[in-house]
Protein backbone atom coordinates (compact mmCIF):
# COMPACT_ATOMS: atom_id res chain seq x y z
CA UNK A 1 0.00 0.00 0.00
CA UNK A 2 1.24 3.50 -0.82
CA UNK A 3 1.95 5.39 2.41
CA UNK A 4 -0.18 8.47 2.97
CA UNK A 5 2.07 10.44 5.30
CA UNK A 6 0.41 13.71 4.28
CA UNK A 7 -3.15 12.90 3.13
CA UNK A 8 -3.84 16.62 2.74
CA UNK A 9 -1.38 16.55 -0.18
CA UNK A 10 -3.60 14.15 -2.17
CA UNK A 11 -5.52 15.96 -4.90
CA UNK A 12 -8.84 14.68 -6.21
CA UNK A 13 -9.62 15.65 -9.80
CA UNK A 14 -12.87 14.83 -11.65
CA UNK A 15 -13.22 14.85 -15.41
CA UNK A 16 -16.42 15.60 -17.33
CA UNK A 17 -18.69 12.90 -18.71
CA UNK A 18 -21.72 12.52 -20.94
CA UNK A 19 -24.68 11.20 -18.98
CA UNK A 20 -28.42 10.63 -19.01
CA UNK A 21 -31.21 12.45 -17.22
CA UNK A 22 -34.98 12.87 -17.06
CA UNK A 23 -37.36 15.04 -15.06
CA UNK A 24 -41.04 15.77 -14.55
CA UNK A 25 -42.56 18.98 -13.21
CA UNK A 26 -45.96 19.70 -11.73
CA UNK A 27 -46.86 23.40 -11.97
CA UNK A 28 -49.28 24.70 -9.33
CA UNK A 29 -49.84 27.84 -11.37
CA UNK A 30 -48.02 29.81 -14.09
CA UNK A 31 -45.26 30.88 -11.66
CA UNK A 32 -44.45 27.90 -9.39
CA UNK A 33 -43.83 24.20 -9.85
CA UNK A 34 -42.15 21.22 -8.19
CA UNK A 35 -39.73 19.23 -10.33
CA UNK A 36 -38.46 15.70 -9.66
CA UNK A 37 -35.36 14.76 -11.64
CA UNK A 38 -32.81 12.00 -12.13
CA UNK A 39 -29.40 12.07 -13.78
CA UNK A 40 -26.43 9.74 -13.98
CA UNK A 41 -22.90 9.77 -15.34
CA UNK A 42 -19.54 8.07 -14.74
CA UNK A 43 -16.82 10.74 -14.62
CA UNK A 44 -13.16 9.77 -14.36
CA UNK A 45 -11.78 10.42 -10.87
CA UNK A 46 -8.03 10.91 -10.47
CA UNK A 47 -6.12 10.74 -7.19
CA UNK A 48 -2.79 12.55 -7.53
CA UNK A 49 0.07 12.92 -5.06
CA UNK A 50 3.50 14.40 -5.73
CA UNK A 51 6.85 13.39 -4.19
CA UNK A 52 5.66 10.33 -2.25
CA UNK A 53 8.79 8.81 -0.60
CA UNK A 54 9.85 5.70 -2.47
CA UNK A 55 7.24 6.22 -5.22
CA UNK A 56 7.72 9.73 -6.66
CA UNK A 57 4.66 11.21 -8.34
CA UNK A 58 1.54 9.03 -8.26
CA UNK A 59 -1.59 9.30 -10.38
CA UNK A 60 -4.42 6.76 -10.01
CA UNK A 61 -7.61 6.93 -12.13
CA UNK A 62 -11.00 5.17 -12.19
CA UNK A 63 -14.55 5.91 -13.33
CA UNK A 64 -17.06 6.55 -10.54
CA UNK A 65 -20.75 5.89 -11.07
CA UNK A 66 -22.61 9.06 -10.03
CA UNK A 67 -26.40 9.32 -9.65
CA UNK A 68 -28.51 12.28 -8.57
CA UNK A 69 -32.18 12.41 -7.60
CA UNK A 70 -33.32 16.02 -7.27
CA UNK A 71 -36.41 17.78 -5.94
CA UNK A 72 -36.67 21.47 -6.84
CA UNK A 73 -39.06 24.36 -6.46
CA UNK A 74 -39.09 26.15 -9.84
CA UNK A 75 -39.99 29.81 -10.32
CA UNK A 76 -41.08 30.62 -13.88
CA UNK A 77 -40.16 34.19 -14.88
CA UNK A 78 -42.04 34.36 -18.20
CA UNK A 79 -45.45 32.82 -17.43
CA UNK A 80 -47.34 34.61 -20.20
CA UNK A 81 -44.94 33.91 -23.07
CA UNK A 82 -46.20 31.65 -25.86
CA UNK A 83 -42.70 30.96 -27.18
CA UNK A 84 -40.33 30.44 -24.25
CA UNK A 85 -40.20 29.70 -20.53
CA UNK A 86 -37.24 30.95 -18.47
CA UNK A 87 -37.03 29.64 -14.90
CA UNK A 88 -34.86 29.32 -11.82
CA UNK A 89 -35.02 26.53 -9.27
CA UNK A 90 -33.54 25.46 -5.96
CA UNK A 91 -33.86 22.29 -3.95
CA UNK A 92 -32.21 19.19 -2.57
CA UNK A 93 -30.21 16.45 -4.28
CA UNK A 94 -29.63 12.89 -3.11
CA UNK A 95 -26.29 11.83 -4.57
CA UNK A 96 -25.31 8.19 -4.97
CA UNK A 97 -21.70 7.29 -5.71
CA UNK A 98 -20.04 4.04 -6.76
CA UNK A 99 -16.86 2.84 -5.07
CA UNK A 100 -13.42 3.47 -6.57
CA UNK A 101 -10.94 0.71 -7.46
CA UNK A 102 -7.31 1.53 -8.24
CA UNK A 103 -4.15 -0.45 -8.91
CA UNK A 104 -1.26 1.12 -7.00
CA UNK A 105 2.22 1.55 -8.55
CA UNK A 106 3.49 -1.47 -6.61
CA UNK A 107 0.66 -3.65 -8.07
CA UNK A 108 -1.54 -3.82 -4.96
CA UNK A 109 -5.26 -3.15 -5.23
CA UNK A 110 -6.62 0.00 -3.57
CA UNK A 111 -10.39 -0.15 -2.97
CA UNK A 112 -12.06 3.01 -1.65
CA UNK A 113 -15.62 3.00 -0.29
CA UNK A 114 -17.48 6.18 -1.24
CA UNK A 115 -20.44 7.38 0.86
CA UNK A 116 -23.65 8.78 -0.58
CA UNK A 117 -24.62 12.35 0.35
CA UNK A 118 -27.57 14.73 0.52
CA UNK A 119 -26.84 18.23 -0.80
CA UNK A 120 -28.37 21.39 -2.19
CA UNK A 121 -28.93 22.33 -5.80
CA UNK A 122 -29.65 25.42 -7.87
CA UNK A 123 -30.52 25.64 -11.53
CA UNK A 124 -31.59 27.86 -14.41
CA UNK A 125 -33.42 26.65 -17.49
CA UNK A 126 -34.96 27.74 -20.76
CA UNK A 127 -37.71 25.98 -22.71
CA UNK A 128 -38.35 27.15 -26.29
CA UNK A 129 -41.73 26.17 -27.76
CA UNK A 130 -41.65 24.19 -31.00
CA UNK A 131 -44.60 26.01 -32.57
CA UNK A 132 -47.00 28.60 -31.20
CA UNK A 133 -48.87 27.25 -28.14
CA UNK A 134 -47.44 23.79 -28.88
CA UNK A 135 -46.92 21.03 -26.34
CA UNK A 136 -43.37 20.22 -27.47
CA UNK A 137 -40.31 22.31 -26.56
CA UNK A 138 -36.55 22.32 -26.89
CA UNK A 139 -35.15 22.50 -23.35
CA UNK A 140 -31.80 23.43 -21.88
CA UNK A 141 -30.49 24.08 -18.42
CA UNK A 142 -27.61 24.53 -16.02
CA UNK A 143 -27.47 22.91 -12.57
CA UNK A 144 -25.02 23.13 -9.67
CA UNK A 145 -25.11 20.64 -6.77
CA UNK A 146 -23.15 21.21 -3.53
CA UNK A 147 -22.12 17.92 -1.87
CA UNK A 148 -19.28 16.27 0.01
CA UNK A 149 -17.54 13.08 -1.04
CA UNK A 150 -16.47 10.86 1.88
CA UNK A 151 -13.89 8.28 0.89
CA UNK A 152 -12.97 5.47 3.31
CA UNK A 153 -10.18 2.95 3.23
CA UNK A 154 -8.64 2.66 6.69
CA UNK A 155 -9.40 6.26 7.63
CA UNK A 156 -12.11 8.54 6.28
CA UNK A 157 -11.37 11.64 4.23
CA UNK A 158 -13.98 14.16 3.09
CA UNK A 159 -13.67 16.29 -0.04
CA UNK A 160 -15.93 18.95 -1.51
CA UNK A 161 -17.40 17.31 -4.59
CA UNK A 162 -19.69 19.76 -6.32
CA UNK A 163 -21.41 18.80 -9.55
CA UNK A 164 -22.04 21.19 -12.44
CA UNK A 165 -24.21 19.93 -15.26
CA UNK A 166 -25.42 21.29 -18.59
CA UNK A 167 -28.42 19.64 -20.19
CA UNK A 168 -30.26 19.80 -23.51
CA UNK A 169 -33.28 17.84 -24.64
CA UNK A 170 -36.89 17.73 -25.69
CA UNK A 171 -39.84 18.39 -23.39
CA UNK A 172 -43.57 17.77 -23.58
CA UNK A 173 -46.29 19.62 -21.64
CA UNK A 174 -49.52 17.89 -20.74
Amino acid sequence: MVPAENPEMIRVIADSDLGFGASIEYQFNNLLGFELGYMQASPTIELRADDVPGYGNISLTDSMSTRAITLDLDIHLTPNSQYFDFYFGAGIASMGYGDLHYIEPDGDSLDLAVSNDLGYSAKAGLDIALGKNGNWAAVGGLRYIWTDLEVTQEDAATFDFDTFSFSVGIGYSF
